[in-house]
């Protein structure tokens, strides 16, 4: 009986799997080929393939650069610029010994048939033609293309620096500020160190290409001087033939290698030039030009003006045809046509609805006012998001910020003001970014407005087939699926979130996060305004005879910052009331008291935010050497002051109250850490930073007919 030979053929996984854990041989092999190029004598046959490989490469480091929507996503091109500059050199090296030792045997085809063709072809039979055509081609890649993406590259290097220190101090504010999670703000570091590590390398990478073109001159003197004295000398060649035969193969060297070294060269001016453009150069580069039709009627009419005088009308009358079609086009259709994904697609979506408090502004219709100011918040996304706008299934982004806008009111007592949704030209394709008062809160990507992310640890998605990503909320790791993947993982228990539903719970995660700057003058103006008739005494007797305007507006702005409901306003201002009658004088009330108190008056409404249907709340307790640390810790004693102790404390401190509060989390609970009332605005601030949504409660403030429920301690070793 025959058996199968257990021995069989890798398949395609197999084969992949092996080069993606070999890929490291690549880059030894090839400075092995470059060495041996070096002091190797390569036959003509080799060398023709070598030269292939060297104009192969160079193409598709040229198109891969066209093709990049941002410089790190090819961080490596510094590296490769280094090597293939190495390498060109070694196959001039190659060459050189090619056509100095074997041109009196072979003639033209002593170096390869590549050499050949290209000195032929170039030079045809003319050797003085050729060396001008070559000249021209070193002079533009030297004094045009390297020189000005050198010094490109070196100012790119120097702002990078010098930006560096601001954009930490943003990345720190926007932490502190509760915009960006903790792992955002690590990888916005991340992004920027690698931004100013790329530009720093290009600058010194810059360098080789110019020191190549050089190299390139040099290495054609010495080819035609060096071989017609070899020639006429050493070879017996007359004078004519030692000069044809040397010419046409240092020019066939010289393009040869200087075409791929030209192809690198606009490589790197297009990465450093495009770096603060976002998207495809290709893109970028057709929306931008022709998208004012103005532009292009002007320029048609020059052209037939100079066909009218006689300079080429067939060509250039025929060219200005093509630019007026254009130009009918576009004005006849400003705001883009069609699916096209360009500029003057995002035109067509330039200004969307900015969605107010009514009961319409469910219903999405373009509105035409561009007055940024009357919309504090605004949600811009890429041109490739425009289907979020009006998805084909389920509700339109109106209808859906209108159900967020509920939620809010609902959840904090207060209006979610006016949100403008527009298409941003400017962002990555599937990028969007939230801005508050024109300034930016957040950004985040969404891999296809179809894709789906499912949450979970990498143990339980390390089955699913889908690309990673991070939850732009709570910066849990997940995976971007299809429809039915989702589907199928929400049967298991997963939890899935489509591309407006992760827009809008970033939206709805910004705003809370903002809601003591959403609250404005006038905005607690209309809240009084809409109180109730029995609530007018009340409101006419504090306000603003015992606090100002300004005052009552910082204790609602401190109420907001800790995510209290005011809801029940009357009940704030009853409690305002007995705060006056304890403190009487205003400027012996401390806002930052004049809260907790308030706190401690309302605390029914804060335990009933923080309870689950039981009334039952699960609370974290810090060690007592913990909560001794945070009292040692405060400024001179003063009581609410942000404590300060040392770095390694500080850290010990967060990581333990985040993990316990990660538990309770991940048992389905809310976890609130409760403390002593004179700590209490001491811990808040200590983990406001990097736990922005930790809620911090007091002894006192736990209501009556609530149970407390223990869930743990945080204990670190401070010793």
């Amino acid at each position: 009986m025959i058996q199968a030979s257990p021995n069989r053929f890798p398949d395609s996984e197999e084969w992949r799997g092996s080069i993606d854990r070999n890929r490291d041989l690549a880059l030894i092999l090839a400075l092995g080929g470059i060495l041996v190029a070096i002091l190797v004598p390569l036959p003509g046959a080799i060398m023709d393939a070598l030269l292939g490989v060297n104009i192969a490469v160079s193409v598709l480091i040229l198109l891969t650069v066209v093709y990049l929507r941002g410089p790190l996503e090819f961080a490596a091109f510094p590296s490769m610029l280094l090597i293939a500059t190495l390498y060109r050199l070694a196959l001039n090296i190659a060459t050189t010994r090619l056509v100095l030792s074997r041109a009196n045997e072979e003639g033209t085809f002593a170096a390869g048939k590549v050499v050949h063709f290209f000195g032929e072809f170039v030079s045809g039979s003319n050797a003085v033609v050729g060396f001008i055509i070559f000249s021209v081609l070193v002079v533009i890649q030297f004094l045009v293309v390297t020189k000005g993406a050198s010094r490109i590259a070196e100012v790119a290097a120097r702002f990078s620096l010098d930006r560096m220190p601001g954009a930490q101090m943003a990345i720190d504010a926007d932490l502190t500020a509760g915009n960006i999670s903790a792992s955002e703000a690590r990888l916005a570091r991340e992004d920027l160190a690698l931004k100013a590590d790329f530009y720093g390398a290009m600058d010194g990478a810059s360098k080789f290409v110019r020191g190549d073109a050089i190299a390139a001159v040099l290495i054609t003197t010495i080819n035609i001087f060096g071989g017609i004295l070899l020639g006429v000398f050493s070879y017996g060649l007359n004078f004519k033939e030692a000069v044809k035969v040397f010419t046409t193969l240092t020019i066939g060297d010289g393009i040869a290698t200087q075409l791929p070294a030209l192809f690198i060269s606009v490589a790197a001016a297009l990465m450093v030039t495009r770096a603060s453009s976002r998207g495809q150069v290709g893109h970028a580069l057709v929306g931008q030009v022709f998208a004012n039709p103005r532009a292009l009627f002007i320029t048609a009419m020059i052209l037939i003006l100079l066909s009218a005088i006689g300079l080429s009308p067939m060509a250039l009358g025929g060219l200005a045809v093509v630019l007026l079609t254009l130009a009918f086009f576009k004005a006849g259709n400003p705001k883009g046509s069609g699916k096209l994904e360009s500029l003057a697609t995002a035109k067509k979506l330039e200004s969307l609805p900015a969605l107010e408090n009514s009961d319409s502004a469910a219903m999405a219709t373009i509105s035409a006012d561009s007055e940024i100011f009357r919309y504090p918040l605004a949600l811009e996304l890429g041109a490739g998001l425009h289907s979020l706008i009006q998805p084909e299934n389920g509700p339109k982004v109106g209808v859906a910020i209108e159900t967020l806008r509920q939620k809010f009111r609902k959840r904090l007592g207060i209006d979610l003001p006016a949100v403008k949704v527009s298409i941003n030209p400017q962002l990555n394709r599937r990028e969007y970014q939230i801005s508050l008062r024109q300034i930016i809160a957040a950004r985040g990507v969404i891999e296809g407005p179809m894709n789906f992310l499912c949450e979970g640890g990498s143990r339980s998605l390390s089955g699913v087939v889908g690309q990673n990503g991070i939850h732009p909320v709570t910066g849990e790791n997940g995976k971007w699926v299809d429809e039915d993947e989702a589907i199928m993982r929400r049967g298991l228990g997963s939890r899935c979130h489509g591309g407006q539903e992760l827009v809008l719970l970033h939206l709805e995660s910004v705003a809370m996060s903002h809601a003591p700057e959403l609250l404005t003058r006038s905005e607690v103006q209309i809240l009084l305004d809409h109180l109730h008739e029995g609530a007018k005494p009340l409101v006419q007797e504090l306000i603003p005879t015992v606090f100002s305007l300004a005052e009552f507006q910082r204790v609602l702005q401190g109420l907001l910052a800790e995510r209290v409901s005011l809801r029940d306003l009357e009940k704030v201002l009853e409690a305002l009331g007995e705060v006056a009658i304890e403190w009487p004088e205003a400027s012996r009330r401390p806002v930052e008291a004049v809260v907790e108190k308030v706190r401690i008056r309302i605390s029914r409404s804060i335990c009933a935010s923080l309870a689950n249907s039981e009334g039952e709340i699960h609370c974290l307790s810090l060690a007592p050497e913990v909560e001794q640390k945070i009292y040692e810790s405060r400024l001179q004693g003063i009581a609410g002051s942000a404590p300060e102790m040392a770095p390694e404390a500080h850290r010990a401190i967060i990581d333990s109250v985040r993990s316990s509060l990660g538990d309770l989390e991940s048992s389905g609970v809310q976890g609130v850490i409760l403390c002593s009332p004179d700590l209490r605005i001491s811990i808040k601030k200590l983990l406001e930073k990097e736990v922005p949504t930790a809620a911090v409660l007091s002894y006192n403030e736990i209501a009556h007919g609530f149970t407390v429920k223990s869930g743990g301690i945080a204990s670190v070793d401070l010793c």
